[in-house]
Protein backbone atom coordinates (compact mmCIF):
# COMPACT_ATOMS: atom_id res chain seq x y z
CA UNK A 1 0.00 0.00 0.00
CA UNK A 2 1.56 3.33 -1.11
CA UNK A 3 2.53 5.84 1.55
CA UNK A 4 2.32 9.40 0.25
CA UNK A 5 4.57 12.27 1.22
CA UNK A 6 3.11 15.46 2.68
CA UNK A 7 3.82 17.24 -0.63
CA UNK A 8 2.00 14.54 -2.58
CA UNK A 9 -1.00 14.70 -0.24
CA UNK A 10 -1.19 18.49 -0.55
CA UNK A 11 -1.04 18.37 -4.34
CA UNK A 12 -3.57 15.53 -4.52
CA UNK A 13 -6.00 17.46 -2.29
CA UNK A 14 -5.61 20.57 -4.41
CA UNK A 15 -6.30 18.60 -7.58
CA UNK A 16 -9.41 17.07 -6.04
CA UNK A 17 -10.69 20.52 -5.09
CA UNK A 18 -10.14 21.80 -8.63
CA UNK A 19 -12.06 18.83 -9.99
CA UNK A 20 -14.99 19.54 -7.68
CA UNK A 21 -15.33 23.22 -8.58
CA UNK A 22 -14.11 23.32 -12.17
CA UNK A 23 -15.13 21.94 -15.53
CA UNK A 24 -18.44 23.84 -15.72
CA UNK A 25 -21.81 22.94 -14.30
CA UNK A 26 -22.36 19.68 -16.23
CA UNK A 27 -25.95 19.33 -15.01
CA UNK A 28 -27.12 15.88 -16.21
CA UNK A 29 -24.65 16.19 -19.09
CA UNK A 30 -23.49 13.05 -20.80
CA UNK A 31 -19.97 11.96 -19.93
CA UNK A 32 -17.35 9.31 -20.49
CA UNK A 33 -15.39 10.13 -17.33
CA UNK A 34 -15.57 12.56 -14.43
CA UNK A 35 -13.16 14.81 -16.30
CA UNK A 36 -16.18 15.74 -18.44
CA UNK A 37 -18.11 16.88 -15.34
CA UNK A 38 -17.73 19.51 -12.65
CA UNK A 39 -19.46 22.07 -10.48
CA UNK A 40 -22.28 20.59 -8.45
CA UNK A 41 -22.28 17.39 -10.53
CA UNK A 42 -18.62 16.27 -10.56
CA UNK A 43 -19.23 12.52 -10.83
CA UNK A 44 -19.68 10.55 -14.04
CA UNK A 45 -22.17 7.96 -12.85
CA UNK A 46 -22.43 4.45 -14.35
CA UNK A 47 -25.30 5.74 -16.51
CA UNK A 48 -22.70 8.09 -18.10
CA UNK A 49 -24.38 11.25 -16.85
CA UNK A 50 -22.82 13.91 -14.64
CA UNK A 51 -24.37 13.74 -11.19
CA UNK A 52 -23.85 14.95 -7.64
CA UNK A 53 -21.76 12.72 -5.43
CA UNK A 54 -23.91 9.99 -3.82
CA UNK A 55 -24.48 9.72 -0.07
CA UNK A 56 -21.53 8.12 1.64
CA UNK A 57 -19.17 8.96 -1.21
CA UNK A 58 -16.35 9.51 1.33
CA UNK A 59 -15.66 5.75 1.23
CA UNK A 60 -15.95 5.49 -2.55
CA UNK A 61 -18.41 6.00 -5.36
CA UNK A 62 -19.81 3.28 -7.56
CA UNK A 63 -19.55 -0.16 -6.02
CA UNK A 64 -17.16 0.86 -3.24
CA UNK A 65 -14.40 -1.60 -4.12
CA UNK A 66 -10.80 -0.79 -3.16
CA UNK A 67 -10.17 0.31 -6.75
CA UNK A 68 -12.47 3.30 -6.24
CA UNK A 69 -10.28 4.87 -3.55
CA UNK A 70 -6.70 5.40 -2.48
CA UNK A 71 -5.83 4.74 1.17
CA UNK A 72 -3.11 7.18 2.21
CA UNK A 73 -1.14 6.60 5.39
CA UNK A 74 -0.73 10.11 6.80
CA UNK A 75 0.58 9.47 10.32
CA UNK A 76 2.16 6.68 12.35
CA UNK A 77 3.14 6.64 16.00
CA UNK A 78 6.84 7.08 16.64
CA UNK A 79 7.03 3.58 18.16
CA UNK A 80 4.79 0.52 18.31
CA UNK A 81 1.53 1.37 20.08
CA UNK A 82 -2.21 1.59 19.40
CA UNK A 83 -4.42 4.36 18.05
CA UNK A 84 -8.04 4.04 19.13
CA UNK A 85 -9.79 7.28 18.22
CA UNK A 86 -9.48 10.65 16.49
CA UNK A 87 -11.31 13.96 16.72
CA UNK A 88 -11.04 17.45 15.24
CA UNK A 89 -10.95 20.22 17.84
CA UNK A 90 -14.03 22.38 17.08
CA UNK A 91 -12.39 25.46 18.60
CA UNK A 92 -9.28 25.35 16.40
CA UNK A 93 -9.29 25.25 12.62
CA UNK A 94 -7.70 22.09 11.23
CA UNK A 95 -6.40 20.72 14.54
CA UNK A 96 -6.59 16.92 14.76
CA UNK A 97 -6.26 14.92 17.98
CA UNK A 98 -5.38 11.22 18.09
CA UNK A 99 -5.88 8.98 21.12
CA UNK A 100 -3.08 6.52 21.85
CA UNK A 101 -2.49 3.65 24.21
CA UNK A 102 0.22 1.08 24.81
CA UNK A 103 -0.03 -2.53 23.75
CA UNK A 104 -0.91 -4.81 26.63
CA UNK A 105 2.28 -6.02 28.30
CA UNK A 106 1.18 -9.12 30.20
CA UNK A 107 3.36 -7.93 33.09
CA UNK A 108 1.83 -7.40 36.57
CA UNK A 109 0.73 -4.07 38.00
CA UNK A 110 -0.61 -5.06 41.40
CA UNK A 111 0.18 -3.62 44.79
CA UNK A 112 3.22 -5.47 46.09
CA UNK A 113 3.80 -6.99 42.65
CA UNK A 114 4.13 -4.06 40.27
CA UNK A 115 6.53 -3.78 37.36
CA UNK A 116 7.44 -0.73 35.33
CA UNK A 117 6.38 -2.51 32.16
CA UNK A 118 3.04 -3.65 33.57
CA UNK A 119 2.05 -0.29 35.07
CA UNK A 120 3.52 1.74 32.20
CA UNK A 121 1.42 -0.18 29.69
CA UNK A 122 -1.72 1.26 31.32
CA UNK A 123 -0.85 4.83 30.32
CA UNK A 124 -2.65 6.54 27.47
CA UNK A 125 -1.46 9.61 25.58
CA UNK A 126 -2.38 11.89 22.69
CA UNK A 127 -0.99 13.28 19.47
CA UNK A 128 -2.18 16.74 18.45
CA UNK A 129 -1.54 17.78 14.85
CA UNK A 130 -1.89 21.51 14.23
CA UNK A 131 -2.40 22.72 10.64
CA UNK A 132 -3.09 19.11 9.72
CA UNK A 133 -1.98 18.10 6.22
CA UNK A 134 -0.29 21.41 5.38
CA UNK A 135 3.32 22.50 4.99
CA UNK A 136 3.03 24.12 8.44
CA UNK A 137 1.89 20.91 10.14
CA UNK A 138 3.08 20.59 13.75
CA UNK A 139 2.93 17.29 15.66
CA UNK A 140 2.73 17.42 19.47
CA UNK A 141 2.73 14.27 21.64
CA UNK A 142 1.52 14.66 25.23
CA UNK A 143 1.26 12.38 28.27
CA UNK A 144 -0.50 13.47 31.44
CA UNK A 145 1.80 13.38 34.51
CA UNK A 146 -0.58 10.85 36.09
CA UNK A 147 -1.81 9.10 32.95
CA UNK A 148 -1.50 5.82 34.84
CA UNK A 149 -4.65 6.85 36.72
CA UNK A 150 -6.48 9.41 34.60
CA UNK A 151 -5.91 8.14 31.05
CA UNK A 152 -5.87 4.40 31.59
CA UNK A 153 -6.08 2.38 28.34
CA UNK A 154 -8.37 4.92 26.63
CA UNK A 155 -10.54 3.63 23.75
CA UNK A 156 -12.51 6.82 23.01
CA UNK A 157 -12.53 10.61 23.26
CA UNK A 158 -15.05 13.40 22.60
CA UNK A 159 -14.75 17.17 22.35
CA UNK A 160 -17.16 19.54 24.00
CA UNK A 161 -17.91 23.03 22.70
CA UNK A 162 -16.42 24.86 25.68
CA UNK A 163 -12.69 24.19 25.41
CA UNK A 164 -12.85 20.82 27.17
CA UNK A 165 -12.79 17.21 25.99
CA UNK A 166 -13.20 13.88 27.75
CA UNK A 167 -11.99 10.30 27.68
CA UNK A 168 -13.03 6.94 29.09
CA UNK A 169 -10.76 4.09 30.15
CA UNK A 170 -11.02 0.40 29.33
CA UNK A 171 -10.15 -0.90 32.77
CA UNK A 172 -11.99 -1.93 35.90
CA UNK A 173 -9.99 0.28 38.27
CA UNK A 174 -7.72 3.31 38.05
CA UNK A 175 -5.51 2.03 40.88
CA UNK A 176 -3.41 -1.12 41.19
CA UNK A 177 -5.10 -3.89 39.23
CA UNK A 178 -5.72 -5.99 42.33
CA UNK A 179 -7.85 -3.24 43.90
CA UNK A 180 -11.28 -4.34 45.11
CA UNK A 181 -13.06 -1.16 43.99
CA UNK A 182 -14.38 -0.82 40.43
CA UNK A 183 -12.77 2.60 40.41
CA UNK A 184 -12.66 3.78 36.78
CA UNK A 185 -14.66 6.38 34.91
CA UNK A 186 -14.65 9.31 32.47
CA UNK A 187 -12.15 12.16 32.76
CA UNK A 188 -12.47 15.82 31.72
CA UNK A 189 -9.48 17.60 30.15
CA UNK A 190 -8.60 21.06 28.87
CA UNK A 191 -7.83 21.42 25.15
CA UNK A 192 -5.29 24.13 26.04
CA UNK A 193 -1.90 22.55 25.35
CA UNK A 194 -0.29 24.93 27.84
CA UNK A 195 -2.33 23.14 30.54
CA UNK A 196 -3.07 19.60 29.33
CA UNK A 197 -0.16 17.22 29.81
CA UNK A 198 1.89 19.74 31.77
CA UNK A 199 3.22 19.21 35.30
CA UNK A 200 0.79 20.84 37.78
CA UNK A 201 1.72 22.92 40.79
CA UNK A 202 2.88 21.03 43.92
CA UNK A 203 0.06 19.20 45.67
CA UNK A 204 -2.06 18.86 42.54
CA UNK A 205 -2.75 15.58 40.74
CA UNK A 206 -2.08 15.55 37.02
CA UNK A 207 -3.51 17.99 34.46
CA UNK A 208 -7.09 16.67 34.48
CA UNK A 209 -10.02 18.98 35.29
CA UNK A 210 -12.52 16.43 36.64
CA UNK A 211 -13.18 12.71 36.97
CA UNK A 212 -16.06 10.48 38.08
CA UNK A 213 -15.24 6.91 39.13
CA UNK A 214 -18.47 5.26 38.05
CA UNK A 215 -18.01 3.57 34.65
CA UNK A 216 -15.61 0.60 34.64
CA UNK A 217 -14.53 -0.64 31.22
CA UNK A 218 -15.61 2.54 29.48
CA UNK A 219 -15.73 1.83 25.74
CA UNK A 220 -17.20 4.97 24.15
CA UNK A 221 -18.08 8.59 24.91
CA UNK A 222 -20.13 11.37 23.27
CA UNK A 223 -20.67 15.03 24.18
CA UNK A 224 -24.12 16.48 24.88
CA UNK A 225 -23.80 20.02 26.30
CA UNK A 226 -21.51 21.97 28.65
CA UNK A 227 -19.67 19.32 30.73
CA UNK A 228 -22.25 16.58 30.07
CA UNK A 229 -21.08 13.42 28.31
CA UNK A 230 -22.66 10.05 27.54
CA UNK A 231 -20.55 7.00 28.40
CA UNK A 232 -20.68 3.40 27.18
CA UNK A 233 -20.29 1.58 30.51
CA UNK A 234 -18.82 -1.79 29.54
CA UNK A 235 -19.11 -3.40 32.96
CA UNK A 236 -22.84 -2.73 33.30
CA UNK A 237 -23.74 -2.78 29.59
CA UNK A 238 -25.36 0.64 30.00
CA UNK A 239 -25.34 4.19 28.72
CA UNK A 240 -24.53 6.63 31.52
CA UNK A 241 -25.39 10.32 31.26
CA UNK A 242 -22.45 11.85 33.11
CA UNK A 243 -22.51 15.49 34.15
CA UNK A 244 -19.20 16.63 35.61
CA UNK A 245 -20.85 19.87 36.76
CA UNK A 246 -18.42 22.71 37.31
CA UNK A 247 -14.87 21.53 36.68
CA UNK A 248 -12.82 21.40 39.87
CA UNK A 249 -9.79 23.05 38.31
CA UNK A 250 -6.55 21.55 37.11
CA UNK A 251 -5.30 18.73 39.33
CA UNK A 252 -7.91 19.17 42.06
CA UNK A 253 -10.13 16.41 43.50
CA UNK A 254 -13.63 17.65 44.43
CA UNK A 255 -16.10 15.59 42.37
CA UNK A 256 -19.17 16.02 44.56
CA UNK A 257 -21.19 18.20 42.16
CA UNK A 258 -21.23 15.44 39.52
CA UNK A 259 -24.42 13.71 38.41
CA UNK A 260 -24.80 10.27 36.84
CA UNK A 261 -27.96 8.67 35.44
CA UNK A 262 -27.77 5.11 34.10
CA UNK A 263 -29.89 4.10 31.08
CA UNK A 264 -30.69 0.72 29.44
CA UNK A 265 -28.75 -1.22 32.06
CA UNK A 266 -27.46 -4.56 30.74
CA UNK A 267 -28.61 -4.06 27.15
CA UNK A 268 -25.21 -3.32 25.59
CA UNK A 269 -22.20 -5.60 25.31
CA UNK A 270 -18.50 -4.81 24.98
CA UNK A 271 -15.79 -6.77 23.22
CA UNK A 272 -12.43 -6.66 24.94
CA UNK A 273 -9.95 -4.31 23.23
CA UNK A 274 -12.48 -3.16 20.60
CA UNK A 275 -13.69 0.44 21.11
CA UNK A 276 -17.46 1.03 20.94
CA UNK A 277 -17.76 4.56 19.67
CA UNK A 278 -20.89 6.66 19.67
CA UNK A 279 -22.12 10.11 18.65
CA UNK A 280 -25.05 12.32 19.55
CA UNK A 281 -27.10 13.99 16.83
CA UNK A 282 -27.74 17.22 18.75
CA UNK A 283 -30.58 18.31 16.47
CA UNK A 284 -32.69 15.16 16.86
CA UNK A 285 -31.38 14.30 20.37
CA UNK A 286 -30.68 10.74 19.22
CA UNK A 287 -27.55 9.01 20.51
CA UNK A 288 -26.05 6.52 18.02
CA UNK A 289 -24.02 3.66 19.53
CA UNK A 290 -21.80 0.89 18.18
CA UNK A 291 -23.04 -2.03 20.29
CA UNK A 292 -19.97 -4.09 19.49
CA UNK A 293 -20.72 -7.23 21.48
CA UNK A 294 -24.19 -7.52 19.96
CA UNK A 295 -22.94 -6.81 16.41
CA UNK A 296 -25.39 -3.97 15.83
CA UNK A 297 -25.97 -0.22 15.79
CA UNK A 298 -28.56 1.19 18.18
CA UNK A 299 -29.79 4.63 19.10
CA UNK A 300 -31.37 6.18 22.17
CA UNK A 301 -33.72 9.13 22.48
CA UNK A 302 -31.89 10.91 25.29
CA UNK A 303 -35.03 12.79 26.35
CA UNK A 304 -37.00 9.60 27.03
CA UNK A 305 -37.36 7.87 30.36
CA UNK A 306 -38.18 8.71 33.95
CA UNK A 307 -36.25 8.47 37.17
CA UNK A 308 -36.40 4.92 38.50
CA UNK A 309 -36.85 3.72 42.05
CA UNK A 310 -33.82 4.39 44.27
CA UNK A 311 -31.14 1.72 44.00
CA UNK A 312 -27.93 1.20 45.89
CA UNK A 313 -24.81 1.86 43.84
CA UNK A 314 -21.21 2.28 44.98
CA UNK A 315 -20.68 6.05 45.12
CA UNK A 316 -16.95 6.66 45.26
CA UNK A 317 -17.20 10.40 44.53
CA UNK A 318 -19.89 11.41 47.04
CA UNK A 319 -22.15 12.75 44.30
CA UNK A 320 -25.79 13.48 45.20
CA UNK A 321 -27.35 12.30 41.92
CA UNK A 322 -26.35 8.74 41.04
CA UNK A 323 -29.34 6.70 39.92
CA UNK A 324 -30.94 4.91 36.99
CA UNK A 325 -33.63 5.77 34.47
CA UNK A 326 -36.58 3.64 33.42
CA UNK A 327 -38.72 3.70 30.29
CA UNK A 328 -35.97 4.67 27.80
CA UNK A 329 -35.60 2.09 25.04
CA UNK A 330 -32.86 1.32 22.55
CA UNK A 331 -33.90 1.40 18.90
CA UNK A 332 -32.03 -1.10 16.75
CA UNK A 333 -31.29 0.55 13.42
CA UNK A 334 -28.64 -1.86 12.03
CA UNK A 335 -29.40 -5.35 13.33
CA UNK A 336 -26.80 -8.08 13.67
CA UNK A 337 -25.87 -9.76 10.42
CA UNK A 338 -24.17 -7.17 8.25
CA UNK A 339 -21.74 -6.03 10.96
CA UNK A 340 -19.59 -8.29 13.14
CA UNK A 341 -17.72 -5.93 15.48
CA UNK A 342 -18.81 -2.34 14.82
CA UNK A 343 -16.29 -0.02 16.42
CA UNK A 344 -15.78 3.48 15.00
CA UNK A 345 -18.86 5.62 14.37
CA UNK A 346 -19.22 9.12 12.93
CA UNK A 347 -22.20 11.19 11.75
CA UNK A 348 -21.76 13.56 8.81
CA UNK A 349 -24.43 15.35 6.78
CA UNK A 350 -27.11 12.71 7.27
CA UNK A 351 -24.74 9.75 6.86
CA UNK A 352 -23.46 7.40 9.56
CA UNK A 353 -20.02 5.91 8.93
CA UNK A 354 -19.12 2.74 10.82
CA UNK A 355 -15.90 0.74 10.94
CA UNK A 356 -16.00 -3.02 11.53
CA UNK A 357 -12.93 -4.27 13.37
CA UNK A 358 -13.63 -7.92 12.66
CA UNK A 359 -13.73 -7.50 8.87
CA UNK A 360 -11.63 -4.42 8.08
CA UNK A 361 -14.60 -2.85 6.27
CA UNK A 362 -15.96 0.68 6.35
CA UNK A 363 -19.73 1.11 5.95
CA UNK A 364 -21.99 4.06 5.17
CA UNK A 365 -25.63 4.11 6.32
CA UNK A 366 -28.44 6.62 6.40
CA UNK A 367 -29.34 7.73 9.91
CA UNK A 368 -32.24 5.28 9.82
CA UNK A 369 -29.95 2.36 9.05
CA UNK A 370 -30.28 1.96 5.27
CA UNK A 371 -27.02 0.53 3.96
CA UNK A 372 -25.55 2.83 1.31
CA UNK A 373 -22.17 1.31 0.49
CA UNK A 374 -19.13 -0.39 1.97
CA UNK A 375 -15.38 -0.38 1.45
CA UNK A 376 -13.11 -3.31 2.20
CA UNK A 377 -9.87 -1.63 3.25
CA UNK A 378 -7.95 -4.89 2.99
CA UNK A 379 -6.39 -4.20 6.39
CA UNK A 380 -8.07 -7.21 7.99
CA UNK A 381 -9.20 -8.00 11.50
CA UNK A 382 -7.96 -5.91 14.42
CA UNK A 383 -7.36 -2.82 12.32
CA UNK A 384 -10.26 -0.37 12.19
CA UNK A 385 -11.35 1.74 15.15
CA UNK A 386 -12.16 5.47 15.18
CA UNK A 387 -13.45 7.22 12.05
CA UNK A 388 -14.08 10.92 11.36
CA UNK A 389 -14.81 13.21 8.41
CA UNK A 390 -12.56 16.26 8.27
CA UNK A 391 -14.40 19.59 8.49
CA UNK A 392 -11.63 21.10 6.34
CA UNK A 393 -11.07 18.79 3.36
CA UNK A 394 -14.22 16.63 3.62
CA UNK A 395 -12.28 13.38 3.49
CA UNK A 396 -12.84 10.45 5.80
CA UNK A 397 -10.00 9.49 8.13
CA UNK A 398 -9.68 6.35 10.23
CA UNK A 399 -7.17 4.85 12.62
CA UNK A 400 -5.53 1.45 12.36
CA UNK A 401 -5.68 0.44 16.00
CA UNK A 402 -3.14 -2.35 16.26
CA UNK A 403 -0.48 -0.66 14.08
CA UNK A 404 -0.91 2.88 15.37
CA UNK A 405 -1.52 4.47 11.97
CA UNK A 406 -3.85 7.12 10.58
CA UNK A 407 -5.30 6.73 7.07
CA UNK A 408 -7.08 9.07 4.72
CA UNK A 409 -9.60 7.77 2.18
CA UNK A 410 -9.17 9.61 -1.11
CA UNK A 411 -11.94 8.90 -3.59
CA UNK A 412 -11.34 8.37 -7.30
CA UNK A 413 -13.96 9.84 -9.61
Amino acid sequence: MRVASLKELTLFGAASMMLAVGCGEGSQAECESSADCGGETPWCAPEQTCEALPQGYQIGVGDGTPGSVILEEVYATERSMELTDLAFNPAEENELWLLRREHESGEPCEEGNATAAGCGALEGSTTTIKNFGTADQEVIVKVDPNAWHFMRRPPAMAFGDNGFWATVGEERTANFLGSQADFMGPVLWSADLDIYGEEPDPGLNGSHFDMLHNAPYGMGIAHEVDNVYWVFNGMHGSLDRTDFGEDHGVGEADHTDGKVLRYVNGELSRVENVPSHMELDKETRLLYVADTGNSRIVRLNIDAGDMGDPITLPNYDGIEVYDHMEGAELEEIVPAGLLEQPSGLALHEGVMFVSDQATGKLHAFTLDGEHLRELDTGLGAGALAGVEVSPVDGNLYFVHQSEGKLYRVEILL
